[in-house]
C-alpha cells in the first residue's frame, strides 16, 4: 500500500531536495521516499544513455502507453476546463458583490450584464467538459416494406 504512495511523491520530494536540500528533505519525508526523490532529480538532471534511449523509444510504440497518454490528455482537459470553471465562478461572486455595491443604475445593468455573460461562458464550458461519446441507443426495429 505505501510503494504507490511514495512513487506519486518521488517527484514531490525531488522539488522539495532541489529547493530545501538533502537535510531539509530528511526531517520532512521517510527514507524511501528521499531515495526515490534522490532518483527523480538524478533522472531530470542527466541525459538517458544510448540503451534508455532505445527502450524509451520502444515504450512509446507500444499500445499501453499510448492508451495511458490518451487516459492522462482526457483527465487533463478536463481538468483544465473545471479549473476555468471555478476560476469564472468565483469572478462572478465578485461581480454580484459589485452589483450590491453599485450606486446608480448604469453601473448596476452593466455589472448585471457582465454576469449574464460570464454565466452563459460558464454554461459553455461546461457543456464543453460533458463527454461526447455515449453509447449507442437501440435502433429502431425495420418495419417490412409493403408488397406492391
Amino acid at each position: 500500500m505505501p510503494a504507490p504512495l511514495i512513487a506519486a511523491a518521488a517527484s514531490v520530494v525531488a522539488r522539495y531536495i532541489a529547493k530545501k536540500g538533502l537535510k531539509a528533505a530528511g526531517k520532512k519525508f521517510t527514507k524511501k521516499a528521499i531515495a526515490e526523490g534522490k532518483k527523480h532529480a538524478k533522472d531530470m538532471v542527466t541525459k538517458p544513455n544510448a540503451g534508455q534511449t532505445q527502450v524509451k523509444a520502444a515504450t512509446k510504440g507500444q499500445r499501453a502507453y499510448r492508451s495511458g497518454t490518451r487516459v492522462a490528455a482526457g483527465v487533463g482537459a478536463a481538468a483544465g476546463a473545471t479549473s476555468g470553471v471555478v476560476a469564472m465562478k468565483n469572478k462572478v461572486k465578485d461581480m454580484r458583490s459589485k452589483l450590491k455595491l453599485a450606486k446608480t443604475e448604469m453601473e448596476r445593468a452593466k455589472t448585471q450584464t457582465a454576469i449574464e455573460k460570464t454565466l452563459a461562458k460558464i454554461m459553455l464550458e461546461e457543456q464543453k467538459a460533458k463527454p461526447t461519446a455515449q453509447a449507442p441507443k437501440k435502433s429502431s426495429r425495420p418495419k417490412a416494406r409493403p408488397q406492391k
